[in-house]
């Protein structure tokens, strides 16, 4: 019994990894680097997604299923919708990051040694194409649990069959049709999530009636604003504090690029201040609550 509970879970949960591997058996065929460096953009792009991703379907999980088992249909519409766009608002300024900060990020942590200088901007490149998919893989975390907390565990594996489909078809396409190389392999994992995350959507927007659609879209307008004042931090950086960072030692490069992700969390806070975006708001209450419970 608990097998048959559990095991649509399990499959649900492993097709990531299962994408994974058909990503390295798709770049095994362009050379021995793809691997290699769609193996650090995918632990780069994980670092955010288990940090945001991961602990908000934690903390969604025994709420979603309390409210389920009491029939609350009304709170359990809102909790989910709440999480799903704590999910968008943590996760979409780290995409703009990533994607404007891959090379000098990857060149940080593992420019050293053997690994040079180009290997480090093929790095990056994978990355920018993974991260298109992090918000999605963040709010999946999210919508997934509300299927299990409504005991509709076979509906996420049903659509996580489509997805692999969906990622060999994908692979196929963009690198023995359109020849992007592990960029497209990359581009492809991005794109899988985000189709598996819209179709669970709908479905789980048939199941409920409705899900706060409007008040979602009215935060990623408002996010994409703040975040796009991010990205012009970020060019800004490249074009005055990390210009010319290839050719700079490492504590300046390091410098440099702590500067540039602080400024840009400062301005991302402040335009969401500015835009009054209510989530931003009621995350800076709850972290101010926990810090005061610790001291």
């Amino acid at each position: 019994a608990v097998l048959g509970l559990m095991g649509p879970s399990v499959i649900a949960a492993s097709t990531t990894q299962f994408n994974v591997l058909i990503n390295s058996i798709f770049a095994s065929h362009l050379g021995d680097g793809p691997i290699f460096w769609l193996s650090i953009a995918f632990r780069l792009m994980q670092l955010p997604l288990g940090l945001f991703g991961v602990a908000l379907g934690t903390v969604t999980l025994p709420l979603l299923s309390r409210l389920a088992v009491s029939g609350e249909l009304g709170a359990f519409r809102g909790e989910l919708s709440r999480g799903m766009r704590l999910a968008f608002l943590l996760t979409i300024p780290c995409t703009v990051g990533l994607v404007m900060l891959a090379e000098p990020i990857v060149s940080v942590l593992y420019e050293h040694g053997r690994f040079d200088a180009h290997q480090a901007f093929e790095a990056a490149g994978a990355l920018r194409y993974y991260a298109i998919g992090l918000a999605g893989y963040a709010a999946l975390k999210v919508l997934v649990n509300a299927f299990y907390a409504l005991d509709q565990r076979r509906m996420p594996m049903y659509v996580s069959f489509a997805a692999v489909a969906l990622n060999l078809l994908l692979n196929w396409i963009f690198t023995r049709q359109l020849g992007w190389g592990h960029r497209g392999l990359a581009f492809s994992t991005g794109c899988v999530a985000t189709c598996n995350f819209l179709v669970l959507y709908a479905l789980m927007h048939r199941r409920l009636g409705r899900l706060e659609s409007r008040r979602m879209a009215t935060l990623i307008g408002k996010v994409a604003l703040a975040s796009a004042a991010l990205a012009l931090v970020c060019w800004s950086s490249q074009h005055w504090l990390l210009q010319g960072w290839a050719q700079q030692r490492f504590p300046a490069r390091l410098g440099g690029l702590l500067l540039t992700i602080a400024t840009g969390i400062v301005v991302f806070l402040g335009c969401g201040n500015l835009l009054r975006i209510e989530e931003l708001r009621e995350l800076a209450a709850a972290l101010g609550r926990r810090a005061h419970r610790a001291a």
